[in-house]
């Protein structure tokens, strides 16, 4: 699998395994820094969490980054409640990452959860035109 970025293009191969991409979320400090990303598909898991989970307005100088997922949360126990999560997630995507493609979004918003304004989310997703299926799992909350 490959990721064009500007005119290069990195592939996840084995010699270049020993090269971080980036910075796993959640934060974890390990013995010498923060733990890292080796390969696309973690780096892209990370990079779907961190937009999802951001407030919009709460990015320092790109105040217009985030989901908007914790105000949706707030709003009425309405029939088209998960829907909007649907249409928040794809739309987030859509301008922040578009070289991810959501294919399925499983929302779990029992009355416990939704009470606590707080939903699991699982986002299976496809990178560019690569047809492998991934998956990334959080909870967001309000």
């Amino acid at each position: 699998m490959a990721v064009e970025l500007g005119s290069k293009i990195v592939k996840d191969t084995q010699s270049y395994n020993d090269y971080a991409i980036g910075i796993s979320l959640p934060i974890q400090i390990t013995n010498t820094a923060f733990q890292q990303t080796f390969t696309t598909i973690e780096q892209v898991k990370s990079n779907i969490k961190n937009l999802l989970l951001t407030k919009r307005g709460e990015r320092i100088m790109q105040p217009t980054f985030g989901s908007g997922l914790q105000e949706v949360l707030f709003e009425p126990n309405v029939n088209d409640f998960e829907s909007k999560i649907e249409d928040t997630i794809n739309e987030s995507l859509e301008q922040w990452l578009p070289y991810v493609t959501a294919e399925e979004i499983d929302i779990d918003a029992s009355d416990s959860l939704r009470d606590s304004n707080r939903i699991n989310v699982s986002v299976k997703f496809r990178i560019g035109n690569n047809t492998d299926l991934n998956e990334v799992t959080f909870i967001t909350q309000g």
